[in-house]
Formats: C-alpha cells, structure tokens, sequence
C-alpha cells in the first residue's frame, strides 16, 4: 500500500534575490517594524529588540546570520517565528507566498554545502522551476543566544 506524501505548507521569502523558505507552522505573523532597539553585546546577527504587543522580541538581521549580506534597521519587514520559548524576528526583503509542498519534494543539501552551512538548511526544493532553500527553524538560532539577546535588556 503506497503511503500518502505528507504535505505542508510554507512560507517563500527573498533575501538579495535569493529564494528561501519556513515551514509555517513556525511562523506566526508577518510585521513591519521601524522601532529597533539595538543591544550594547549582542551577537553581530542580532539587528536589536522591539516590543510586540507587550512582549519584548529579538530580531534577527537574517542576511548577516545566513552570511549574504546585512540588513538596514529603518523600516524592515519581520517574519515572527517561535524558536523554542520565545518569539524571534527574522528580517526578509519581501514574501513571496504561502504554499503547499509534499515532503518528497524536499531533496538533501548535503553534497552542495558544507556540514557548517547546511546546518541551518532543511533542504532545497524547486518551486515553479526556482530553487527554493528550506530552512530549518530549530537549527537557525541556538536557544542560548537568543536567551543572551533578551537578557542584555
């Protein structure tokens, strides 16, 4: 008896052109946020903290963590994510959609990338003939980091 694909959704964004993605069951919200509050000691990638509805958050400057670039503070867009007990920004330069993908379409990046910079991917994927790469939300930020982010507050 053939088993059924299991299918999920995700989240499409772009950073400098190039096309990534998050499960969505890892995302919470999409936000623009202009008030960023930058952290004296903070790790490089860490852009600041902002204040969601009462709830201080850290964001991540995702170009500079993913190693392709950095992100300017004013006005960026911030994909909302919860990273094990606490809710983290990444900055994307735009979404591209929300779409469904079966797990068989997720092939390995083992042989592209080195082990270091394939940690954080879950794979790559064609999406309308683009090459999508599929991060790995529990593999982005380690939970001590963030933890450090927040308690500099």
């Amino acid at each position: 008896m053939e088993q059924k694909q299991k299918e999920r959704h995700i989240v499409v964004f772009r950073l400098n052109g190039t096309m990534f993605a998050l499960d969505i069951q890892n995302v919470q919200e999409i936000v623009k946020q202009s008030d960023i509050v930058s952290v004296p000691g903070a790790p490089p990638f860490i852009l600041g903290i902002v204040n969601l509805r009462g709830r201080i958050m850290a964001v991540v400057d995702t170009k500079r963590l993913l190693g392709i670039g950095e992100t300017a503070a004013n006005k960026v867009l911030v994909m909302v994510a919860q990273i094990g007990e606490h809710l983290v920004g990444f900055t994307v330069d735009e979404v591209e959609q929300v779409t469904r993908i079966s797990s068989d379409m997720v092939e390995p990046v083992s042989d592209l990338v080195s082990p270091e910079e394939g940690r954080r991917l879950e794979g790559v994927l064609k999406l309308e003939g683009k090459l999508v790469l599929l991060l790995d939300a529990d593999r982005l930020l380690d939970e001590e980091v963030i933890s450090a982010s927040l308690s500099q507050t």
